[in-house]
């Protein structure tokens, strides 16, 4: 079990120092996993009597946990004085067919508006079942599809790369002001041609961001969690994780725990922004679950 646990050390540790090359930023994204097993070699090691061992697990432990930590802290909630805006994103999954069930879970759920992406031109003509509650609405046939109760005063749809999806910018006219409304979808980086690209696409997000004067919120499929390299460029733009001492847990590949991850994600950013409530969706047939948040000022 030592021995494992040694060879264990040498994924967290890649991923945390080297993040820098794409292949070792995959690393990055399993630290629930990795404090699981290290929480497991320790009980393990204690049980066998190997004293050192155990504490040699306990120390790797931490690794994780550091990374953990800050997620897992519920930030200082700023007093509001409007009504949130409820906002949500759903990785439809092409090859899923359950629309009724996605519809039916957006009606419950009653957002203010909602991102779909990997929507097929099956997916879009289903989705306009919403048109009566959701009157604005931006669709890319085989892309994304967005849905909003409020009014889109602008928008535009920029190209990240020649491989990814596009980032949608709407404008949205709100009760209590106009909001920058970013959605999102970059390819996975499976591959270092794959993850260049991914790396653009938070670039061209990161400047775009950078350019709003007003509110900004930012949801999407990113393809990375929160621990990856990648991040770091959104988090120097100001956007800030709406999941923070909420409810950090994975969003893809909940069925297999060795896989699954926190790649489903909702930002913000402006002067006196919180967020008051973020939670993860149900099964609807998506390898995604939903996920959304109330965000106020």
């Amino acid at each position: 079990m030592l021995w494992l646990t040694t060879l264990a050390a040498v994924f967290p540790i890649l991923g945390w120092i080297g993040g820098r090359y794409w292949l070792f930023d995959l690393f990055n994204h399993f630290q629930f996993q990795y404090a699981a097993f290290f929480l497991l070699s320790f009980m393990v090691l204690l049980l066998m009597k190997s004293f050192r061992g155990a504490g040699l697990a306990a120390l790797l432990l931490l690794i994780p946990l550091v990374r953990i930590a800050p997620s897992l802290l519920e930030p200082t909630e700023l007093p509001s004085s409007s009504a949130p805006i409820h906002v949500a994103s759903f990785n439809v999954l092409a090859s899923n067919q359950r629309y009724e069930d996605t519809i039916n879970w957006v009606r419950a759920t009653d957002p203010d508006c909602i991102y779909f992406s990997e929507t097929t031109a099956t997916w879009a003509k289903a989705l306009t079942a919403l048109s009566d509650a959701y009157p604005h609405a931006i669709e890319v046939g085989s892309g994304f599809a967005f849905y909003s109760k409020f009014p889109i005063n602008r928008h535009e749809i920029i190209p990240c790369s020649d491989k990814d999806f596009p980032l949608l910018i709407a404008h949205l006219s709100t009760p209590v002001g106009e909001v920058a409304f970013f959605g999102i979808h970059p390819l996975p980086p499976v591959s270092q041609r794959w993850a260049v690209a991914l790396d653009e696409t938070m670039k061209t997000l990161a400047h775009e961001v950078s350019q709003e004067s007003e509110r900004v919120i930012v949801v999407g499929d990113f393809n990375m969690t929160r621990w990856s390299h990648m991040s770091q460029q959104l988090a120097q733009v100001g956007l800030l994780d709406a999941c923070y001492g909420k409810s950090p847990g994975p969003t893809w590949m909940r069925k297999i725990p060795l896989l699954t991850i926190p790649i489903d994600r909702i930002f913000f950013r402006g002067s006196k922004m919180t967020c008051q409530q973020f939670s993860i969706g149900p099964d609807l047939g998506s390898d995604h679950r939903p996920v959304h948040a109330k965000i106020a000022w």
